[in-house]
């Protein structure tokens, strides 16, 4: 009973509404290996109008990376709020990370942070050591967010870099945790090769169609075997025009 209530109130620090954004369309999933998980997403309305975003996985699974991922969340709220530079936030959720102690350490937390900048179509990507983002742009070769340095809490005193990018009609971003990649059927990883590929096949100009599809795939892929890490992405589409937004 007491992990239930753990897991109920774990999915509820997860987004319960999502912003509506004139032209865009985000979704995210989550499904943990256990009754409660490391991984955490989140989704701040800054300030000057743009969103914060957040993909995190605390190293390890089970109740400590829970626990450790609640209070990576308090930390991360704090700061958002302020709507200080995205590489500023990176580099001070490290510090903080790391001095929480040894026990906190061991739990190091990658992450991908996104600032969008809705009317401008403008978006700043700092990953702190996690699984590369994904962009395809039309009539463009995909492109990925990788690593801008070490994991958070892994070393003191480190500083990361923002990524500039522009997000265009048409396009698409995916963030995840490496639970996606590390899907196995017998001893064949599915991989982030795979993962990158079928989501740039994938025809739907809706998020959550896109980590429904996902989702199918990866559940044929393992062809049922159980989960072995905990599960999260977030996907977040630009329409071309208003004429072909989806129903």
């Amino acid at each position: 009973r007491s992990l239930d209530a753990a897991r109920n109130i774990q999915r509820s620090m997860l987004p319960q509404t999502l912003p509506e954004i004139p032209g865009y369309s985000l979704a995210f999933r989550s499904a943990t290996c256990y009754e409660v998980g490391g991984d955490y997403l989140d989704i701040v309305e800054q300030p000057d109008g743009s969103l914060l975003m957040a993909v995190a996985d605390v190293a390890g699974k089970g109740l400590a990376s829970a626990i450790v991922s609640m209070s990576f969340r308090s930390a991360f709220r704090a700061m958002a709020v302020t709507g200080m530079p995205l590489d500023d936030l990176a580099t001070r959720m490290n510090q903080h990370h790391w001095a929480e102690g040894e026990e906190s350490r061991r739990r190091y937390v990658t992450a991908i942070f996104l600032r969008l900048h809705p009317e401008t179509g403008e978006m700043e990507v700092v990953n702190a050591g996690h699984n590369p983002g994904f962009l395809i742009e039309p009539g463009r070769a995909p492109h990925e967010f990788n690593a801008a340095g070490t994991p958070l809490g892994l070393l003191p005193g480190m500083g990361y870099s923002v990524e500039k990018h522009g997000f265009k009609p048409g396009s698409k971003l995916l963030f995840y945790t490496d639970g996606l990649t590390e899907v196995f059927r017998g001893d064949e990883e599915f991989g982030p090769e795979r993962l990158l590929d079928e989501f740039s096949k994938c025809p739907s100009q809706k998020a959550d169609g896109i980590l429904n599809a996902l989702w199918t795939t990866l559940e044929e892929f393992s062809a049922g075997g159980p989960q072995a890490d905990d599960m999260t992405a977030l996907a977040l589409c630009r329409w071309k025009n208003e004429a072909e937004m989806p129903a």
